[in-house]
């Protein structure tokens, strides 16, 4: 697959466009578009690399993207998980490829710390629910 060069002008037409007004909460974009064999169908950077930069953006620029990487990490496994490469609930595959998760630790409600009783899933680390032992009750 590949775009037409007429796509490929509109599409940079659009990137610059977004960039083009100072006063815009977008001073500068690097844009990449690859296909699902990861080969790049469209590369282009515009505007500038900040608000009070006047250094242009290029396809170079790195960012800090904080915790953005927890989404692309959540659909990545659910794209493997709908391949049935990975399972949500099998906690034996998740200690094969993560083996630092069979020693972990719970954190009781005295400050103690026991283990688990139960192994955690990828369930459990996607909704950020990895409790492997019962809640703490009052």
């Amino acid at each position: 697959m590949s775009f037409s060069e007429q796509k490929i002008k509109a599409l940079r037409q659009a990137v610059d466009a977004a960039c083009a007004s100072p006063g815009t909460d977008v001073p500068g974009a690097s844009v990449v578009v690859v296909d699902r064999n990861g080969a790049e169908l469209f590369a282009h950077a515009a505007g500038q690399r900040g608000a009070e930069s006047s250094e242009p953006m290029t396809l170079d620029n790195i960012f800090w993207i904080a915790s953005f990487t927890k989404m692309i990490v959540g659909i990545a496994c659910m794209q493997l998980v709908e391949k049935g490469v990975l399972m949500l609930d099998d906690g034996e595959q998740l200690e094969k490829l993560c083996p630092e998760l069979r020693d972990v630790k719970v954190l009781m409600e005295d400050g103690s710390l026991v283990d688990k009783k139960r192994k955690i899933t990828l369930r459990m680390l996607l909704t950020h629910t990895g409790i492997a032992n019962p809640p703490f009750t009052r």
